[in-house]
């Protein structure tokens, strides 16, 4: 047996290092990881998270927090341009800021001020930045939808812009010379009113073969002399016996039974006529329209235009609202994409009924009382932001001064809506007095967005306006002067106004007719200003567009007098050809018209009249038969009667 020697059991000591170790190892990790790794990781995502949801490359130079000091600190921030991807649309040299530690303790961060530097706008990247390609329309029950609004809306751009680059040329093809009669012989066959009028005449020789057999199958003459005869025949007077009245009086009722049975097929067949008639004489006044049709439809396929203002403006500044068009969709897209989907119902007017997005269970009536606590902050607030910059610091820098006061995830709480302002020039560019102004007031039931911007001054460079075979004008250079202003309620109801003005502008007009030429040099020459007013309005993502501009007022002035005796030609040689190709059918459908309606005045008319005229004659003899039978009647009583007095008389002797 051996002798085993206990354990001793070291007492424990103040400090229990088997739990201490791990939490100074996990600390230990935790530290290094956000001094080493935790900046980078967190400006990956931010670029990560910008890309998809921008849809460009964004780009951040340096991102640094400090613990100790609780502040933040990003530079280079750079946005590409997505339509220069070589290019980005602005970059931000510098934003810093640092929170306050008491809200931080609260689980909430407050921002006292945060700074904003180095604006630079169109700045050259070292490489070009990425841009997402379109995303494909998502596969399900609305695949197909989707697509075809794709479609429709790309046919409706193409088609817009074509219209505006044609049209112009199109009123320099008119005022050219150009007659519309040398192309109407080659459409013959495609006018629908003379084919309608084709159908019209076929299908009423077809009736009129059709009415002419039926018009024979009617009693005639001979049949309605033939009553006649039987009822001349008839005894209406003299009866020697009441047998002989009985037999006047049945066949004169078989001869109205016969007359009613004449009469009831001459009105089935007459309301039958009529009917037909009718719908001739819709169907011929239907060809008015087919004819106003064709007419329109012929004046868009010779391309002849109409002179009004609107659609001159429309006409020269498509190409140059297009820019703009193109990024307020983008952000609308954005808006699409990212926005409730209540917010994105195009008519807010009237509330669906048929809504079956789920809906919580509705609550008992009562009353929500909210009661805030003294020096309590909402979950983010920046209470100042400011924005500067200085020109020289790089090439595309300018000089910038501005502030966003109050950026909060509850404004009720602070008491005060969003405030930003901004003003400055970049004199690398030649841009001067630019004023941007936003509030964003979430204190009311529906929020609400105000926006200005203003451009006091801005140089224009070689934009081309509209370019066809016929005619090409462009803006060589001008001086602009841009306000914008608007409003944006319950992220739904957006309005918006804009108004462009042109300095200075020279304008190089060219055109193959020089008689058009003249005029719209005329035209763009005589305005020392141009101005371009447009307007935007609706609910979102529906959004209807209007422009207008004193360059329309002037253009349809110059050019009314001179085109439109063109189009008024040229419009009565299509009315002509028109008129002229289905005036002959027309004149033969009337003719037949007219034909079936004479057949009816003439036979089915007259023949109702005689029988009328008859019916009335055997009801004049029924009566006098009757009259005649009772008279006879009475008188054989009286006879019978007197003979009887006779008689007795005889009896007793008188």
């Amino acid at each position: 047996m051996t002798n085993q020697t206990p354990k001793t059991v070291k007492p424990k000591g103040p400090i229990r290092w088997n739990a201490v170790i791990p939490f100074v190892v996990i600390c230990a990790l935790i530290y290094l990881y956000v001094h080493f790794f935790f900046d980078l990781h967190v400006k990956k995502a931010i670029e990560w998270g910008g890309y998809k949801t921008m849809g460009s490359e964004i780009n951040i130079a340096n991102f640094e927090t400090s613990f100790w000091k609780a502040s933040l600190r990003i530079q280079g921030i750079e946005f590409t341009d997505s339509e220069k991807p070589a290019q980005n649309s602005i970059e931000i040299g510098d934003i810093r800021f640092s929170m306050g530690w008491d809200a931080l303790l609260r689980a909430k961060v407050l921002v006292n001020e945060a700074a904003i530097e180095n604006i630079q706008f169109g700045t050259q990247r070292k490489s070009p930045g990425k841009v997402a390609p379109p995303e494909p329309p998502k596969e399900g029950p609305g695949f197909a939808a989707q697509e075809t609004e794709r479609l429709k809306q790309e046919a409706l751009a193409k088609t817009q812009q074509e219209y505006a680059n044609n049209m112009l040329g199109d009123l320099a093809a008119i005022l050219g010379g150009t007659d519309a009669q040398a192309q109407l012989g080659k459409i013959e066959g495609s006018l629908e009113s003379k084919k309608k009028a084709q159908e019209l005449e076929a299908e009423i020789k077809a009736k009129q073969v059709y009415w002419d057999q039926k018009l024979k199958a009617l009693p005639q003459g001979k049949d309605i002399d033939a009553l006649n005869v039987r009822l001349n025949k008839i005894k209406t007077k003299d009866f020697k016996t009441p047998q002989e009245l009985q037999a006047s009086l049945q066949e004169l009722d078989a001869i109205v039974k016969q007359g009613d049975a004449y009469y009831k097929q001459i009105g089935g067949t007459s309301e039958e006529l009529q009917k037909d008639l009718r719908k001739m004489e819709t169907d011929v006044k239907s060809l008015d329209a087919l004819v106003k049709s064709d007419i329109k439809g012929l004046e868009t396929r010779f391309r002849i235009p109409s002179v009004n203002t609107k659609d001159l403006t429309r006409a020269i500044f498509n190409k140059y609202l297009g820019k703009y068009m193109d990024k307020i969709n983008r952000y609308r897209a954005l808006a699409e994409k990212y926005l409730p989907p209540k917010y994105l119902k195009k008519d807010q007017a009237k509330a669906d009924p048929d809504d079956i997005s789920i809906q919580p269970q509705p609550r008992e009536k009562g009353m929500s009382y909210e009661f805030g606590r003294k020096n309590s902050y909402p979950l983010v607030w920046i209470k100042r932001a400011a924005i500067s910059s200085q020109a020289g610091m790089s090439a595309k820098a300018g000089n910038i001064r501005g502030e966003i006061l109050d950026i909060t995830t509850n404004q009720n709480l602070v008491g005060r809506p969003t405030v930003a302002s901004l003003a400055g020039d970049f004199p690398a560019d030649q841009i001067k007095d630019v004023l941007l102004k936003m509030t964003l007031d979430n204190t009311k039931e529906d929020s609400l967005v105000t926006y200005e911007f203003g451009v006091g001054s801005y140089p224009i460079q070689g934009s081309e306006l509209v370019s066809s075979p016929d005619v090409q004008i462009a803006l060589a250079n001008a001086t602009g002067k841009l306000n914008i202003d608007g409003t944006l309620q319950a992220l739904r109801n957006f309005k918006m106004n804009l108004t462009n003005q042109f300095t200075t502008a020279k304008f190089t007009v060219s055109a193959k007719d020089n008689n058009i030429s003249d005029i719209l040099k005329g035209a763009f020459g005589a305005l020392p200003v141009i101005n371009l007013k447009g307007s935007a309005q609706g609910f979102l993502p529906a959004i209807s567009f209007d422009v207008s501009s004193n360059i329309g007022t002037e253009l349809e002035s110059a050019l009314r007098k001179q085109v439109e005796a063109k189009i008024a030609l040229a419009r009565k040689q299509i009315e002509d050809y028109v008129n002229k190709e289905i005036g002959k059918n027309r004149e033969a459908i009337e003719k037949q018209v007219a034909q079936l309606r004479g057949q009816f005045e003439t036979e089915v008319k007259k023949t109702q009249a005689q029988l009328d005229a008859q019916k009335k004659q055997v009801e004049g003899k029924a009566d006098q038969a009757k009259k005649d039978g009772e008279n006879q009647a009475k008188k054989q009583v009286e006879q019978q009667g007197q003979k009887a007095v006779d008689d007795l008389k005889k009896k007793f002797g008188f």
